[in-house]
């Protein structure tokens, strides 16, 4: 019986146009996103192939989220389908076992739910080779392939997702007979997903994805979360890696105990409800015996006088709502909903927000930004699922035909179930207000605004949802399949996002349910967003009311569902009320897109992304010939600027003292304006030669022309005014109301061609026929016409620079240098106006910032050096920190580099409109949103906001003093130098025994970013501005270099840099000449680290195998370790060759960690040099030990640096 079962269950699903409608998209999705070089899914770039078998694998695995819509639709039909068809009594009443009857339907559709999943893997295949036949995409972005990257998702995504959550489903759907109850399941599935989720953006609870999460992925990640560029494109995850394996394991054996539940508790009998009469309804036998009522005397009925005018359909549109909309929300369903998502919340808002292992302190706008990003799956599942459960409503209980019937219109019961679904939502929202407030007051958090809750959650997201929620209800008007329309619905979600892209098409006036991006500062409120937003939403707004009278029209209602009857019944109903409700919606859409179009395209630029790519394509190919062309070299600036905050406009005037330093006179100079602005040039005796408006362009002949060592003027004027908004806000929003920040970059012209204007991605030149470009020129020894410009500029060396500028009387305008006099006048536009008089004490980099704002001032003195923190006066937290930290780092560096060349360390908060710190000549921007807003446990945490702004200080040496050639290696002079700089203050101030931590996450960073390596990774000598090069690993590289030649050591070799290299003149140094210098402090019996470190790519494979102890008669302990250890050298693409090791090495021990602790104290710790694989020590120390093993401060480059110590296990 169970086979008749179950082969019936097959042919019953291969009859059904649901199975092959879920194939064939998920074919057409894979294929496209296979094909397209505009589309990366499952970390398709640069060396990456696009059907690597990481990709495969990651592809199955996200979609596995997704796939709990088909195995839904499947499993939970095969359970309850005996009880929709009303068959249930017939077929329990025949000679048929339980056991029979549940398998065979759960393992049908089980096996019927893994049919979609073909689509990936023949989408795959098929798009590679659509891709590579068409020329759509280089035939180099696809490597061969690999089917055992197929087999392999299969086993551990497929297969053990399907299972679990069709278990689960099965036992819901089986056990209450209802597909709401079922579809709740799949929505606890994936919130359950997402908890598990959260636990990998923590390094230090990562572990916990291997048994928490249910479908796999996260094993996934942790397992190829050290993969590299070769592993990604060879290797695939199977049942052998360990991780994986446990959770199958765990999950598989978690869907037997669900089905075990399911046969246990599902019966064949009917099950009655019980009804409680009330008195009312029932006849007592005395009233039955006399033939009488309970009710009374029978009366007369009332005249009845039929109204169905618009008053009746509005009172029918409101009982329509209240019926849907409480229906909904008191159901168990959705309180069981409404508990998930809080769950959600309250793991993410624990876990969220961490940098470096710490906290932010709970401000509004991260609160808010937290449970978007938790709940956006989240609340996507409750749209779909749910605006397609109101309109199948009444159909699902069989009640449409007499519900049809009934007097009303359709736009009172279309309308009253998307209020309905609005109300939802407001529901929701209000949680999410409730849940946020919470959080901030349980965090102790004293600025709870209540207003940009309201704004963000009842406003903005809900004008936000109901595009969304209008779009899934019209799809299932018009599809009239329920599973197929919720597919459809997703898929079209899917679509939106990503197709548009590849068709360049980036405007939000037809990208749908598309408005600008937007970020809120507590600096700078919606700032310089607000226009555009609600314009945007106004016209979607529009469009949604359109789709709905689209939705009534087509509404479905009485038996006649085929396209021909309900066609009529359309042009039936419009009449002449919905003929003028649609044509005025029309005209309003017209008239809202057309003025939002004139602000976007006609008084703003549109730009598309393919289209600033074929710009910069046209200007390498134009004028790439000028590159090398002598150019004068910019030596004095003098600014006159003027902000106008509440305007967001700005006027610059500048004069540029320009210097032939060439050995030939120079007949012509090119000039390369800043985007956006108008702009008027004065070059003396200059003639304009050429004028590229498009690619800001110009080139001027000079008459007589430049001498060597001769110099002229460069007079400018640009000006920047905000008009209308733009489709995205993106050149606009340096100026703000509050918080204005940039840099001469953005308002001043740049002498000579920047190569920084070229298309970098090595992909994409090569889509265009643009020959292959380094990323930077090779480097070399001994250079001379080469290193004549630094890595930051073509143009200037060493600069001096004043300014003067205004801004609004009530807030304070930075500029490089000292400020000279600070005074009020009436400016230019007849207001009160603030002015600021700045010049530099040294000749620096032509490289600097312009900043405005309302600011309170923390000032300090160090050494007679002005020492200041301007800072917003809702963000006072670790003002006192930045404070000890610049003169920490001072008392440091002019010690050990060299003296401080400024008068004045400033660190300078702006808006969250970037997430950076940047340092410039005495002065150091620092965004909001990082360290200003940071909560640090002094005794645990590391101290970012200190070891920030340490590393900004660290640059006032390493770039603005000494500056690398623009060639291979320059960061390590400068941005590698600045993060051990600001290790050593962070040293001095907690000692080394809080290093520790800090190298783990650099080791993580760094580890985790070579697999998303774009083209090449290269030593850290040669380093090409890579982050994770020149940060992470740079990182700890010299604090490794630090403890095997000692402290005194590296910092005179950077002190011989300073000393050689300081505001040197061209040629520049290179990362060869700081190299040499380690290498003349380090002995003979260690030169081969600094081989290792700076000039190969050497990875070690370090791990504790054993470790025990036992107590000695004295009271102390004996340890013993046993450690492995392998040396390994990689090439460009993450390649290892295994080397022989000779390497010191240390063995350590930990004692316990105190209560509410993270790391114990190092009781002891060994420099082993290690020859072999495997090794055995022996301490002694004098507290119990708690963890031991190799490399314990996590020194050395690891592979898998988590291995590298064990419990101790005690012995008698």
């Amino acid at each position: 019986m169970f086979l008749h079962i179950f082969t019936f269950e097959i042919r019953y699903w291969l009859r059904q146009p649901i199975v092959y409608v879920f194939i064939l998209v998920n074919v057409l999705m894979f294929t496209w996103a296979g094909a397209s070089d505009d589309i990366s899914i499952g970390g398709t770039f640069g060396n990456i192939y696009k059907n690597a078998p990481y990709v495969v694998q990651n592809q199955y695995g996200i979609w596995c989220i997704f796939a709990l819509l088909m195995t839904t639709a499947f499993v939970q039909s095969a359970a309850i389908r005996d009880f929709t068809y009303k068959t249930s009594q017939i077929v329990f009443s025949s000679p048929i076992r339980k056991f029979d009857y549940l398998a065979g339907r759960f393992f049908g559709s089980f096996l019927v739910s893994l049919i979609p999943f073909l689509g990936i893997s023949i989408g795959i295949i098929l798009g590679s080779w659509v891709g590579e036949v068409t020329g759509a995409t280089d035939a180099e972005r696809y490597g061969p392939i690999v089917w055992s990257a197929h087999l392999d998702s299969f086993l551990i995504f497929a297969i053990p997702n399907t299972f679990l959550a069709g278990a689960f489903i099965f036992m819901l759907a089986a056990l209450t007979r209802s597909s709401i109850t079922a579809f709740i399941g799949a929505i606890v599935l994936l919130v359950a997903q997402l908890i598990a989720g959260t636990f990998l953006g923590d390094v230090e609870h990562e572990h916990l994805a291997v048994y928490f999460d249910a479908l796999g992925y996260g094993p996934f990640q942790l397992i190829t979360k050290y993969w590299t560029v070769s592993d990604k494109n060879t290797r695939s995850v199977g049942l052998t890696e360990v991780p994986e394996l446990i959770n199958r394991s765990i999950w598989m054996g978690v869907g037997v105990v669900l089905l075990a539940i399911t046969y246990v508790r599902f019966s064949f009998e009917e099950k009655v409800r019980k009804v409680r009469k009330k008195r009312r309804d029932l006849l007592t036998d005395d009233a039955a015996a006399a033939g009488k009522s309970v009710f009374g005397p029978l009366q007369s009925l009332p005249k009845v006088s039929l109204n169905y005018g618009w008053s009746a359909q509005w009172v029918q549109m409101i009982r329509v709502f209240k019926t849907d909309f409480w229906g909904t929300v008191k159901g168990t369903a959705f309180i069981v909903i409404l508990f998930a998502g809080l769950l959600n919340m309250g793991f993410s808002l624990q876990y969220a927000g961490k940098f470096y292992g710490l906290s932010s302190y709970p401000v509004t706008y991260q609160v808010i930004q937290l449970i978007r990003s938790t709940l956006a799956l989240f609340l996507f599942a409750i749209i779909i699922f749910y605006s397609g459960a109101i309109i199948w409503k009444e159909r699902d209980a069989d009640l449409d035909q007499i519900y049809d019937a009934m007097p009303h219109r359709n736009w009172s019961v279309f309308v009253g179930k998307f209020l309905a679904m609005m109300g939802i939502m407001v529901i929701i929202q209000v949680m999410c207000i409730v849940a946020g407030v919470l959080t901030q007051v349980l965090m102790s958090y004293p600025n709870v605004e209540l207003g940009q809750y309201i704004v963000e959650f009842l406003l903005i997201d809900l004008l936000r949802y109901a595009p969304i929620i209008m779009l899934s209800m019209l799809t299932h008007t018009l599809v009239n399949n329920k599973y197929v329309a919720f597919f459809i619905v997703i898929a079209l979600l899917i679509g939106n996002a990503y197709a548009w892209i590849p068709l360049d098409v980036q405007s939000n006036l037809v990208q749908y349910n598309a408005s600008p991006n937007y970020q809120y500062s507590d600096m700078n409120g919606w700032g310089p967003y607000i226009q555009s937003f609600v314009w945007f939403r106004v016209y979607w707004s529009l469009w949604t009311a359109v789709l709905a009278m689209v939705a009534i029209l087509f509404w479905v209602r009485g038996k006649d569902m085929s396209w021909h009857g309900r066609l009529r019944a359309a042009r039936q109903a419009m009449n002449g009320y919905n003929r003028l409700i649609f044509t005025g919606l029309a005209v309003a859409l017209l008239l809202v897109g057309g003025f939002v179009f004139y602000n976007t395209n006609i008084l703003n630029r549109y730009e598309t992304i393919k289209g600033r790519e074929k710009q910069q394509v046209a200007y390498e190919q134009k004028y790439k010939r000028y590159e090398h062309r002598s150019q004068p070299r910019i030596a004095d600036v003098k600014y006159t600027i003027d902000v106008y905050p509440e305007q967001r406009g700005l006027v610059v005037n500048g004069d540029y003292v320009l210097v032939n330093r060439a050995t030939t006179p120079i007949d012509s100079v090119h000039i390369v304006l800043p985007n956006r602005l108008d702009y008027h040039i004065n070059l003396e005796r200059a003639k304009l030669a050429m004028d590229d408006s498009l690619l800001s362009y110009r080139i001027y002949t000079l008459s007589p022309a430049l001498a060597p060592g001769d110099s002229l003027h460069l007079r400018f004027t640009t000006r920047r005014q905000t008009i209308g908004f733009e489709n995205e806000v993106q050149y606009t929003k340096q100026i703000n109301q509050n918080g204005s920040f940039f840099d001469n970059f953005d308002i001043a012209p740049q002498i000579g061609y920047q190569e920084q204007g070229e298309l970098g991605d090595k992909n994409d030149r090569k889509k265009y026929g643009l020959p292959e470009k380094a990323r930077m020129p090779k480097l070399e020894r001994n250079c001379t016409d080469d290193c004549m410009n630094t890595y930051l500029s073509n143009n200037s060396d060493w600069v001096m620079v004043e300014t003067t500028i205004s801004t609004s009387p009530n807030q304070i305008a930075v500029a490089p240098g000292s400020l000279l006099k600070e005074w009020r006048q009436t400016g230019t536009d007849g207001q009160s106006r603030r002015y600021f008089h700045y010049k530099l004490d040294h000749p620096s980099l032509n490289f600097y910032s312009f900043i405005s704002a309302r600011y309170e001032v923390a000032r300090e003195k160090w050494n007679g050096i002005d020492v200041e923190v301007y800072y917003d006066k809702k963000h006072p937290y670790n003002v006192r920190d930045m404070l000890e930290s610049i003169k920490g780092s001072l008392a440091y560096f002019t010690e050990h580099f060299g003296p401080y060349r400024h008068k004045q360390a400033r660190i300078i908060e702006f808006p969250r409109y970037a997430s950076f710190a940047q340092a410039f000549p005495g002065t150091m921007p620092y965004s909001e949103s990082i360290g200003f807003i940071s909560r640090i446990d002094p005794e645990e945490d590391i101290d970012m906001v200190k070891y920030v702004v340490a590393h900004e200080m660290g640059h006032q040496w390493w770039a603005h003093q000494v500056i690398g050639a623009y060639m291979q290696g320059a960061t390590l002079l400068s941005e590698t130098q600045a993060q051990y700089s600001a290790l050593m203050v962070m040293e001095k101030a907690y000692g080394k025994g809080r290093m520790k931590r800090f190298l783990k996450f650099e080791m993580d960073r760094y580890l985790s970013s070579r697999g998303t390596e774009s083209q090449k990774e290269v030593p850290l000598e040669r380093v090409e501005s890579q982050g994770y090069i020149h940060y992470n690993k740079g990182s700890a590289v010299m604090y490794y270099l630090k403890e095997l030649i000692g402290e005194s050591a590296v910092n005179k070799a950077l002190q011989t840099m300073v000393s050689q290299y300081a505001y040197r003149q061209p040629p520049y140094p290179v990362s060869y000449n700081l190299v040499d210098l380690f290498r003349q402090q380090t002995p003979d019996s260690l030169q081969s680290v600094i081989d290792d470190q700076f000039e190969r790519i050497t990875i070690f494979n370090n791990r504790a195998t054993a470790a025990s102890f036992k107590k000695r008669p004295d009271g102390q302990y004996e340890v013993t370790i046993a450690v492995q250890a392998e040396k390994f050298y990689a090439d460009s693409l993450g390649r290892e060759t295994p080397t022989k090791l000779n390497d010191l090495i240390d063995v350590g021990v930990y004692g316990k960690p105190a209560e509410g602790k993270k790391q114990g104290k190092l009781l002891a710790v060994r420099r082993e040099r290690m020859k072999q694989k495997v090794g055995k020590y022996t301490f002694i120390v004098k507290e119990e030990p708690f963890e031991a093993g190799i490399d314990p401060i996590n020194f050395l480059v690891d592979r898998v640096p988590d291995d590298n110590l064990k419990r101790v296990d005690k012995v008698d």
